[in-house]
């Protein structure tokens, strides 16, 4: 697997398109539902687990307004029951407490029948702040900042004061991604012409000492391409690395016999299902939590059918790149705008892609989360994103179903929907690039019975500017001179529309891409490797091919381009820092690679490794962009001669080379002198050249 340094600036951290009057956030909550937590405790042999989303509405100041609480209760009773009631009530562990989030179940008007089975799934939605009668706003403040202090209760005909119940758990989410495909399939079975791409949604609770409460995984997969007709028998996680096979950790339940599934018509269709985790399974557990840390090396996805009953379409499962865009659907913004209606819908709409080696989406997870907010009652028959600038009404490119399998005919609501783009939809794959690199070229609209053609609409951004690109310095470092195969970092404003790193690509790209949503950097006229991009800030690598100088830098954006200039030179040595409070550089033990820092000394006659960039090119060469090789015996990339000073006094260099599986990263390993205690300053230089400098802690 590629991998680069673990630096805070290669995180992909959330970017919204900027204050708006409203923005909208989902918190999400778990509840392991259980017949001892009533109060008093049940004797019926049930259980359920509650997930409990807040759909939140803010105002421009940040203050909650309004909103939907949305409740999915996946229920397992024993036989045959009616479920009479489903609330939230305040009161904490232990105690009986008034409602004061109701759903619509009720004992004279809306029971709900448990057939034989006793399991089913519960779905209700609550409003709040939007008309009289609805849970007041300031509870679901107090719910979202105490919900230890709040608990989901079911109750049935046999106990009508309530049958099992769960204190409110806050809830982590991740969303994960597959190309499916029969190739990467152990062996691979070339004369499939199947394939999916499966989107993995998990929830998980933990206490304050990091053990799992409770979790939920949410598959969802549209797949292509198998034979018509056919079976699918197992749709599944992992837990193994690619080119292994391994066994299933988590289950949908499809199965041989009455579980199995045949496929959608001409061999395609949809697979969506909710898996309950065993919080008692370490092996189950290990999974969920590798999904959230390393998916691709913890696990992979498969879908088995009755030809290929040992797995037909498979990939490891990967992190995404995400963006949250912030809109607000008016009338006015429809084309042609709509007199008189008085409605709005501020929505957030969440962008999941994962790349391809080049940098560009490959496929991706859109998900709408619309809370719609109109005069009466009406029917929602379309959510799409379109093709087309502000005042055009363009081509549907993205769409739902609603309309079809998701109609609401509330005034007041929130439409949370996911739709997956994948590899084979040429349509919605650009327009994933294009608005990912110019948000104004497509928008969103919600469509009605009364107004088919969009009731209330926005662009997902405004149109791009121009970027400024202020500066530019080795990565986490004060020097500013660069030399070739640094990874630098270019700082100004309107770099990005949307940030991006590597957590999409796939595991064995081969080399660093040179484009990331619409962002392309050229260092002395040659095009430079990206690692991340943001509005803020751009990672890149200097381009080996660049000669030393004075040389141009160049930022190109759906908005224009910005230059400013950088020295290079041969050598710029600079070293990594790990605590910037304290000037801790990227400095390990050798004996068993932990971080030197003051609750971690070395002593003097330790060998410490010194991680950095900027010391150039190697011998043998290493090529821009590229990921540097294992050594083959004993042939490391070594880089120009280093030396290394702590506290003043020579230190012993061992060996200075390019970090294998790494690009622009280079590690030096020398001897703690004799002579020196504390934390004493470290300095290395290359090239006439010397580093910034860093703290060692000595004992």
């Amino acid at each position: 697997m590629r991998k680069i340094l673990a630096v805070p600036a290669f995180a992909c951290f959330l970017l919204t398109m900027g204050l708006r009057a409203d923005t909208v956030v989902t918190v999400p909550f778990l509840g392991n539902m259980l017949p001892a937590n009533e109060t008093p405790p049940t004797n019926i042999n049930a259980s359920a687990t509650a997930i409990i989303q807040v759909h939140e509405v803010l105002d421009s100041t940040g203050a909650l307004k309004s909103g939907s609480v949305e409740f999915t209760v996946i229920y397992k009773f024993p036989a045959a029951n009616t479920v009479v009631g489903l609330h939230i009530h305040k009161a904490a562990a232990g105690v009986a407490g008034a409602i004061v989030i109701p759903t619509d179940v009720n004992a004279t008007t809306n029971a709900i029948t448990v057939d034989a089975t006793g399991a089913g799934t519960i779905n209700k939605q609550v409003q709040f702040g939007t008309a009289a009668g609805q849970p007041d706003v300031a509870i679901v403040a107090d719910m979202l900042a105490n919900p230890a202090n709040y608990y989901v209760n079911i109750h049935t005909t046999d106990f009508p004061g309530g049958a099992m119940r769960s204190q409110l758990l806050p809830a982590q989410r991740t969303v994960v991604m597959a190309q499916m495909s029969p190739l990467n399939e152990v062996p691979p079975i070339p004369t499939s012409k199947a394939s999916a791409i499966a989107s993995v949604r998990v929830l998980r609770a933990l206490d304050s000492t990091g053990n799992m409460l409770s979790a939920v995984v949410t598959f969802d997969a549209n797949y292509t391409g198998f034979p018509d007709p056919t079976t699918l028998t197992g749709f599944h996680i992992h837990n193994g690395p690619a080119g292994v096979n391994a066994g299933v950790v988590i289950n949908t339940g499809i199965g041989a016999g009455a579980a199995s599934v045949p496929t959608g018509p001409g061999g395609a269709g949809n697979l969506h299902y909710d898996v309950l985790v065993a919080t008692n399974n370490a092996t189950q557990v290990a999974v969920v939590n590798g999904l959230f840390t390393n998916p691709t090396s913890c696990c992979y996805i498969n879908i088995h059918n009755t030809v290929n009953g040992g797995g037909e379409i498979r990939d490891q499962l990967r992190t995404t790149d995400f963006a949250n865009i912030q809109v607000t659907m008016l009338p006015s913004n429809e084309t042609p705008p709509i007199a008189g209606l008085n409605a709005s819908a501020p929505a957030a709409v969440s962008v999941y892609t994962i790349r391809n080696a080049d940098g560009s989406v490959a496929a991706g997870s859109t998900n709408f989360d619309v809370n719609a907010r109109f005069p009466a009652a009406i029917k929602f028959t379309g959510l799409h994103i379109h093709n087309g600038p502000a005042g055009v009404a363009g081509p549907v490119t993205i769409g739902t179903d609603v309309g079809s399998n998701n109609v609401s005919s509330d005034a007041n609501g929130n439409i949370s929907i996911n739709r997956w783009v994948t590899s084979g939809d040429a349509a919605g794959v650009a327009t994933l690039n294009n608005l990912l690199a110019n948000p104004s070229t497509a928008y969103v609209n919600l469509h009605t019975t009364d107004n088919p053609g969009g009731a209330v609409r926005s662009q997902l951004g405004s149109a791009p500017v121009a970027p400024s690109a202020a500066g530019a310095a080795p990565d986490v470092s004060t020097v500013k001179n660069l030399a070739p195969g640094t990874i630098v970092s270019i700082y100004g404003s309107n770099l990005a529309a949307f940030a991006a790193d590597l957590s999409g690509m796939s595991p064995f790209f081969p080399a660093l891409p040179t484009g990331l949503n619409g962002v392309s950097v050229k260092i002395g006229g040659n095009t430079a490797p990206l690692f991340y991009v943001s509005p803020g800030q751009i990672n890149a690598e200097v381009p080996f091919e660049t000669t030393a100088g004075n040389q141009s830098i160049a930022v190109t954006t759906a908005g224009g381009t910005s230059t400013l200039s950088a020295t290079v030179s041969a050598a710029a040595p600079s070293i990594f820092i790990i605590d910037v409070a304290n000037n801790v550089g990227a400095i390990l033990k050798n004996a068993d690679m932990s971080l030197v820092a003051a609750n971690n000394k070395v002593k003097v006659g330790d060998v410490v490794v010194v991680f950095s960039t900027g010391l150039g090119q190697t011998t043998p060469a290493v090529q821009t962009g590229t990921f540097v090789q294992p050594p083959s015996g004993t042939s490391f990339n070594n880089t120009v001669p280093v030396t290394v000073t702590v506290d003043g006094k020579s230190a012993t260099v061992m060996y200075s080379m390019a970090v294998p599986n790494f690009t622009g990263l280079y590690a030096t390993a020398t001897v703690v002198p004799s002579g020196v205690s504390g934390p004493v300053p470290l300095v290395l230089t290359a090239g006439g050249a010397a580093s910034n400098t860093v703290t060692l802690n000595v004992q």
